[in-house]
């Protein structure tokens, strides 16, 4: 199966030249050349290891360096992440050590001191590539959710991110899958990120589809939420997911590298809008609402 969009800059011409196609490891969007940056959005946990998994065990089987950047909203920390792989992937711990799988925090790859660096995080991006090619590997494969981003870059600078790390991508030996969780985002959110990817696809509990970006109405009903969860702000949102996984105020202060009063602030805020006093409230409220799931 061969995913093109239509309006994507890919010259067809060139892939009857002999531009080897990559699988993706996802039915949904199938064989793509190296330079292919894509998203997709999902609804729950699973639905997010539903694509990761697969795409990095396609990633291995074609020898490529695999790279996933994690971030606090997608509900997953570094050693679950690499519990989640170990899980799919038996091999991992011998291929982490040897560097053919890297899991970095958001924080770490995108933060420079206490400010997202947009042209040291490209850099970044551009010297994995290189190293990558150097050792042998045959290609790259990113995936992370940008939706951490949102809430360290005003909306035009994280736009420009984009577009700038596309235009980039494409001159590279690299396919990036951008994940986006549907929970946290707006109608909006939706429209960019398919304006500033080559594509966009949703999975929702197991069902894939292709996001259109004209179809403005379809946008806004995948990012349908209760109305209640509309009046909160994305790091409301984070916050609240957080709670309701467990965690304690100092650990999602660290997950989210922001101060314990800062966390204390938006949860007091979050409680008023909600007319929520109590934690148990708070998690019975994200589970209500679909913001987790009660497995969660």
């Amino acid at each position: 199966m061969h995913l093109y969009p239509p309006d994507n800059g890919m010259n067809p011409a060139s892939m009857e030249s002999g531009q080897k196609l990559r699988d993706t490891g996802l039915e949904a969007v199938g064989e793509v050349p190296l330079g292919t940056h894509f998203c997709i959005f999902y609804e729950t946990r699973k639905d997010l290891l539903d694509i990761v998994v697969p795409f990095f065990k396609a990633g291995l089987r074609a020898n490529e360096f695999c790279l996933w950047i994690v971030a606090s909203s997608e509900l997953l920390t570094i050693n679950e992440a690499k519990a989640v792989l170990h899980e799919a992937v038996p091999d991992s711990e011998r291929l982490l050590k040897n560097g053919n799988i890297e899991i970095v925090p958001y924080h770490k790859w995108f933060l420079t001191g206490r400010a997202v660096d947009i042209h040291k995080a490209i850099a970044r991006f551009r010297q994995k590539v290189t190293e990558a090619a150097n050792r042998g590997f045959s290609g790259t494969r990113l995936t992370g959710s940008p939706t951490w981003m949102r809430n360290n870059l005003r909306a035009q600078s994280f736009r420009e991110f984009e577009h700038k790390f596309d235009g980039q991508l494409t001159r590279e030996q690299m396919i990036a899958a951008c994940t986006f969780p549907l929970k946290l985002i707006g109608a909006d959110d939706i429209l960019d990120a398919a304006r500033t990817h080559q594509f966009a696809v949703t999975v929702r509990k197991g069902a894939w589809k292709r996001v259109e970006v004209a179809d403005i109405e379809s946008a806004k009903r995948e990012a349908r939420t209760h109305p209640k969860l509309e009046q909160l702000t994305f790091r409301h949102r984070e916050i609240l997911q957080l709670v309701a996984k467990g965690q304690n105020t100092k650990q999602i202060a660290h997950l989210l590298g922001i101060s314990v009063k800062t966390v204390e602030a938006h949860r007091l805020q979050l409680m008023r809008r909600l007319k929520i006093d109590n934690i148990p409230g708070l998690v019975r409220f994200a589970i209500r609402t679909g913001l987790v799931s009660p497995e969660e």
